[in-house]
């Protein structure tokens, strides 16, 4: 420190610049805390009463930071920690920043970043349009096949998004495979479009994802090895995870009314190309699921929010089909800005047959199976953001 006051002092212009870039440069730490008390009628046979699993705004803090470099230019970056915060243990497979670690540059040409990042499937449509990412406790469609509610990261990504013109922005990404000899393994890329202008907003996205068990759900081995096994969940969807290819396409259209409210309707469609038969993933050719949501929100009175969705999904594969209706509902009662009390209903009805072959049951989220087609949860939850 002495050192330092000293070159200081006998170069003034030295001095300049330091107390410059330290009043140019920001770094905040930022977060949530949530917890509370769920209630699922059927998990694996039984009922279940425990502190919250699943949540919409999980347990996280984080670092985002800027530095002014000067012409309309900053350097940018967010480290983000996710957390379980009833056994204060590492989210998102026990990674210290699972939720994100990304920096970049920020340009009046747009937004440059490289890293670990969400894709537009969660921050242009989930987020700003389906209830998942707006309110709704595990309101993802199916275990959250679509990546509506960041289900996965894009590891090793380059992600571009453009200044707004007329309410149009566009987000790219593109992450390469890494693998030696093969460039289109494990390789991942995104396209997607929103527009927000006066009471409309809207977003559109396609994703296309090569080795998704690998490149995306965390797999150790890949399919057609022998310790192959599906990383999936949700059995609506984890006997296809032996595929080569997964695409998604969202899009999804809102009408904000009155102070706070808004209504959404939001479409998605999920490919899962060639499929491996294996032990754990019984299927062959191409499988296909799309969502159908609506939802709605109204702020009744500054300190209460009122909401609702109701989503129908169906599963095709060859030789099997599946259908789930879902509805959430509930009140979420802000004491502050910061901190809030939400209670919150989901109820899940199942048909069919589903990815593993059997017949479908209701799978809300993350939560676990029923062993009955009807699945019903209940959750109440303080949260407090800084």
């Amino acid at each position: 420190m002495k050192t330092k006051t000293l070159a200081l002092m006998a170069f003034p212009a030295l001095a300049s610049i330091a107390s410059v870039a330290h009043a140019q440069s920001s770094v905040t730490l930022y977060g949530i805390v949530n917890e509370g008390i769920d209630y699922i009628n059927n998990q694996s046979g039984g009922s279940v009463v425990g502190l919250i699993r699943g949540q919409t705004n999980g347990s996280r803090w984080g670092l985002r930071g800027a530095e002014d470099l000067g012409g309309g230019m900053k350097a940018v970056f967010d480290l983000e920690n996710g957390f379980d915060g009833s056994a204060g243990t590492l989210s998102q497979g026990g990674r210290l920043f699972g939720r994100s670690a990304w920096m970049g540059l920020q340009t009046p040409y747009g937004r440059l970043t490289f890293g670990r990042q969400y894709d537009a499937m969660h921050d242009d449509v989930g987020e700003r349009l389906a209830a998942t990412g707006i309110w709704a406790w595990v309101g993802s469609h199916q275990g959250d096949f679509d990546n509506l509610n960041a289900n996965f990261r894009m590891d090793g990504s380059i992600r571009y998004i453009s200044p707004t013109y007329a309410g149009v922005k566009l987000d790219l990404l593109f992450a390469p495979g890494g693998a030696p000899g093969s460039f289109a393994t494990n390789r991942r890329y995104q396209l997607a479009a929103t527009y927000d202008s006066g009471p409309i907003l809207g977003a559109i996205a396609y994703e296309n994802i090569n080795n998704p068990a690998v490149s995306v759900y965390d797999s150790a081995a890949a399919p057609g090895t022998a310790a192959f096994s599906s990383p999936g969940k949700s059995p609506s969807f984890s006997g296809f995870l032996s595929a080569d290819t997964q695409a998604i396409f969202a899009a999804g259209v809102g009408y904000r009314f009155g102070t706070g409210g808004q209504v959404s309707f939001v479409y998605t469609r999920t490919v899962f190309s060639d499929m491996l038969r294996t032990k754990s993933t019984p299927n062959t050719g191409s499988a296909t699921l799309s969502s159908y949501e609506g939802n709605i929100r109204y702020r009744v009175m500054p300190t209460l929010l009122l909401a609702a969705a109701y989503d129908y999904t169906t599963v095709r594969a060859p030789g099997r089909a599946a259908h789930y209706h879902q509805v959430n509902a509930g009140p979420d009662y802000f004491l502050s800005k910061r901190t809030d009390i939400q209670l919150s209903g989901i109820w899940q009805r199942a048909s069919g047959i589903d990815s593993t072959g059997k017949p479908a049951v209701g799978t809300i989220g993350s939560l676990g199976s029923s062993t009955t087609p009807t699945q019903v949860a209940v959750k109440l939850l303080l949260r407090h953001r800084f």
